[in-house]
């Protein structure tokens, strides 16, 4: 019977399409009724009968009588009502248009009304149909079955052992530190992430930078140094990190690796090799536990390494030597080439030579192996140049790099526009604590600005300003801010080969733009419930005061910051402001030391930074040893400049022993000096003038008995009595230097002339002339080699040596002469008497070697001697080793010498501190 098996199918799609949505109770209930009436129907034997074609009435009436039949329904017309509703097609209903209406209308619709908490009992209870139980449970435990069969079918399991009773102790009683946790939370809020708007790349880190600081051992002088202050530990957690074997496998190559030559293609493989090497040592250890899982990330930050150097083709094979250690086999390939390089400048500063410089010479030429690093310091040293010279106004019109591939060129394109150079405006001093006066006049102040109003922009001259205000020592704490505008933000230009297809209309120019992927801010505004500080102990009201205070005092600040800089904008003038402090005027230091020469010493220094408004301060030194003991004073009057044109009054008294002078017996000399100079210092690299006058007074005592008529008449005649004299002198010296501590290349001249007068004061007309030279010259990579060399050359023009005051003539040996030798221990002799040369001649040659960074072996070999008037007496000779440390404050130098003139070769340990220029 056809029919009744068409009847049968469509009401099991009805059904069907009941069971599913389940919206309402009387639709599950009709559901659950023809699923019971299908099933019934389904169980007859299908007959084969010629196709009716019913009436949906037909049909609804014929379903009635079977479902009275069947004890479904008591009459038919209940079951044709339910029939009907059952059958009847379901509206569908578009939410968006609905929603679209509520909110034009303004009232919700009531199918969108939220269901409310108490609305949840009135919702009917629907019974689960528990055929359908029974399946779901019974699919459930055929997908268990397959589980554990497939476990069964794995070679390897996992066994995670049970904890034990010690492991629980441990984990229960391990404290949870607070404090450093609220550390770590208040760290983590500060981190501040910015977008990479500029295209900026990170730099090249070695393994030593990726190490942590206390990763290394310090040296000795930091030990001893940590024994008194102990550093600040930094509570971070230790990282362990891999090591890399970087082994590159050479190809002999037919393309861009034959246009380098072979010094260039073994600078870029070592290029290549130390970069890969230092990305991989940034890889943790636990990550690499895993080798299998680790490979991909060591695949990609290889080539990301390999091409950052140029090398875009290269492959690799990675081998795993420890859990600490890999090996990596790489085959380079082609490396890309600069094919063209264009470095094009524009605006009022295109011409001059900061920017000009930069384009005859940029960190990479055509024909290199392109270098990212190199290529993003040549970006640099222009934003720099443009900084530098008060091109503020600068900003980059297209800064990119083509790489071709498989060609293996790469093409730069730089265009820079420089705007306008702006000047510098007059200087506005103020003091940290705006209620304190000034401790200076105006005049001095400004006497310490290099430049005038008005004059270009440059750097240096608002960094000199603020080396000025710091090398016065007048003051405590000094700021120095050059108020500049914020950058200029353009949009870059197309690159010339996009360029052209946007002229060509081939393409457009709106397609090219690259959107911005920001996220947009939400209107709405977001509410916080703040917590009320008064309820916490510890809150006062005058607290609450001072932090409003300080907030008020900042935002007028920044207002102002945001005021000068666009006065500085519209004007093209830096302003340039100086904070003040002057608080402590008084300092005092004591410090220990010890010297081969001096042995033992105790120093003291008093300094009162300003003891008017005119800028007069004054110094006092006292130093204690074994062989000398000394006190000066020194009172500073600025002239024209304090620091480089002034007046400094002396004054001191010094006492010095002298051992084995006179025969086995010692010498004591007594001095005063008080004194007068005029210091004129011109910029370093340029003459510097001293004009002074001395006087001095000396007294000799000799220690021991002796035999007068053993006594030379130049040494009888110094001891005798008391000696004076009154020189006026002129020095001029110049030091040229690579850099003012710890120099690698330098210069260094010094002439002297003092004269005196039997007329004035002095007990012998005399003229003093003194000469001096230091050199230091570097070669190899990292100025590994080192030669240092000092000559000196002295000589005293008189008609009587012996009326020459004792302490105004020449005696060598000790540390900055002849080493070797016992300090001040070498000089003419008459009759075993030391009566002190009449000329000076030394010489010293060094070569060192740097081993270690900041540290070097020198061998060195010293000659020369104070000699009398004809120059008789032998030169004496010293050699020996030493050991360099390039300090923060200049280098240290312990020296082991022996006097190999002498018969018995003394040797003698000699120690220094400071600049060898």
């Amino acid at each position: 019977m056809p029919a009744k098996k068409k009847f049968k199918e469509t009401l099991l799609s009805q059904s069907m399409s009941m069971l599913i949505p389940a919206h309402t109770g009387s639709r599950l209930c009709m559901s659950m009724f023809f699923m019971m009436f299908t099933q019934h129907s389904m169980a007859q034997t299908p007959q084969t009968e010629t196709p009716v074609a019913l009436t949906q009435a037909e049909m609804i009436e014929g379903l009635s009588q079977q479902a009275v039949q069947q004890g479904l329904a008591s009459t038919e017309n209940e079951a044709t009502e339910k029939i009907e509703q059952a059958i009847q097609p379901e509206v569908n209903v578009d939410s968006l248009q609905m929603l679209r209406e509520q909110e034009q209308a303004g009232q919700q619709f009531e199918a969108f009304k939220p269901i409310e908490f108490e609305d949840l009992e009135e919702l009917p209870i629907q019974a689960v149909d528990q055929a359908m139980a029974d399946e779901i449970y019974r699919v459930a435990e055929e997908a268990k079955r397959e589980a554990q069969a497939y476990r069964q079918t794995q070679n390897t399991e996992i066994v995670v052992n049970d904890v034990s009773q010690q492991e629980l102790l441990e984990i229960n009683q391990a404290p949870v530190n607070v404090d450093q946790l609220m550390q770590n939370i208040e760290s983590d809020s500060q981190i501040l992430v910015q977008a990479n708007e500029t295209g900026a790349t990170l730099p090249e880190l070695s393994p030593q930078q990726l190490r942590p600081e206390n990763a290394t051992q310090p040296n000795i002088f930091k030990r001893l140094f940590y024994k008194v202050r102990p550093p600040r530990r930094i509570m971070t957690a230790k990282v362990p990190r891999i090591d890399a074997d970087v082994v590159i496998v050479k190809t002999n190559g037919n393309g861009t690796s034959q246009q380098l030559s072979a010094e260039a293609r073994d600078e870029a493989y070592k290029n290549l090799e130390a970069n890969i090497e230092n990305k991989l040592s940034s890889f943790t250890q636990e990550s690499f536990s895993d080798f299998q899982s680790a490979l991909p990330q060591l695949r990609t930050l290889s080539n990301q390494a390999a091409q950052a150097v140029g090398f875009y083709n290269a492959s690799f094979r990675f081998e795993k030597l420890s859990d600490s250690r890999v090996r990596v086999y790489v085959t380079p390939n082609e490396p890309v080439l600069v094919q063209s390089q264009n470095i094009e400048f524009s605006g009022a500063g295109a011409n001059t030579p900061q920017f000009q410089v930069i384009g005859v010479l940029p960190e990479l030429e055509e024909g290199d192996v392109f270098h990212h690093g190199k290529y993003e310091r040549t970006k640099e040293r222009i934003v720099e140049a443009a900084s530098n010279n008060g091109y503020f106004d600068a900003y980059w019109r297209s800064h990119d790099a083509k790489v071709a591939q498989p060609q293996n060129t790469a093409d730069i394109n730089l265009r820079y526009e420089t705007g306008n150079a702006y000047k510098l405006g007059a200087v506005t001093f103020r003091m940290s604590d705006p209620t304190k006066e000034f401790p200076l006049d105006p005049d001095v102040l400004q006497s310490l600005v290099p430049w005038q109003e008005g004059a270009d922009y440059r750097f240096w001259r608002v960094n000199s300003l603020a080396n000025n205000l710091t090398n016065t020592r007048y003051f405590n704490y000094t700021l120095v801010d050059a108020v500049k505008p914020d950058p200029i933000e353009q949009p870059l230009e197309l690159p010339p080969d996009i360029q052209q297809l946007v002229d060509e209309q081939l393409i457009s120019e709106s397609s090219l733009a690259v959107q911005d992927k920001k996220q947009v801010a939400s209107n709405e505004e977001v509410t916080q419930d703040v917590v009320d500080e008064s309820q916490f102990a510890g809150s006062q009201e005058q607290d609450q005061a001072n932090l409003r205070a300080l907030r008020t005092a900042q935002e007028a600040k920044e207002a102002e910051q945001e005021r000068l800089k666009a006065q500085a904008r519209e004007e093209k003038v830096i302003p340039v402001l100086v904070t003040l402090n002057a608080d402590t005027l008084n300092s005092a230091e004591l410090g220990l030391g010890y010297g081969t020469d001096t042995g033992m010493r105790v120093r003291g220094q008093y300094r009162r930074a300003i003891v008017n408004k005119r800028g007069h301060s004054f110094d006092a030194n006292v130093e204690l040893s074994e062989i000398r003991q000394s006190i000066d004073g020194r009172y500073n009057i600025p002239y024209k400049h304090p620091l480089n044109d002034y007046f400094s009054i002396v004054g001191g008294y010094e006492r010095e022993e002298r051992d084995d002078v006179a025969r086995g017996n010692g010498l004591l000399i007594e001095s005063a000096v008080v004194g007068a100079d005029r210091f004129i210092k011109n910029p370093r690299g340029s003459w510097q003038h001293t004009y002074g006058v001395r006087y001095r007074l000396d007294q000799l005592t000799q220690q021991g008995e002796v035999n007068a008529n053993n006594i030379p008449d130049a040494f009888l005649v110094s001891a005798a009595e008391t000696q004076e004299s009154l020189l006026f002198g002129y020095e001029l010296s110049r030091t040229v230097s690579d850099k003012r501590v710890n120099p690698t290349k330098g210069f260094k001249q010094t002439y002297k002339l003092e004269v005196g007068s039997e007329a004035l004061l002095s007990d012998a007309d005399m003229a003093i002339a003194n000469a001096g030279w230091r050199f230091i010259y570097s070669l190899g990579e990292n100025a590994d080699h080192q030669f240092v060399g000092r000559a000196d050359a002295g000589y005293i023009f008189t008609e009587d040596f012996t009326k020459v005051p004792y302490n105004l003539r020449y005696f060598t040996g000790g540390d900055q002469s002849i080493r070797g030798f016992d300090y001040k221990s070498l000089s003419p002799e008459i009759n075993g008497y030391k009566v002190g040369g009449q000329a000076q001649a030394i010489g010293s040659l060094e070569y060192n070697y740097q081993f270690k960074e900041g540290w070097r072996a020198a061998v060195f070999a010293d000659a020369g001697n104070a000699y009398d008037k004809d120059f008789s007496n032998p030169t004496e000779y010293g050699v020996g080793l030493g050991v360099r440390w390039a300090s923060p404050i200049g280098p240290i130098r312990i020296d082991v010498a022996s006097g190999i003139s002498e018969d018995n070769h003394p040797i003698r340990l000699h120690f220094f501190i400071g600049s060898q220029l």
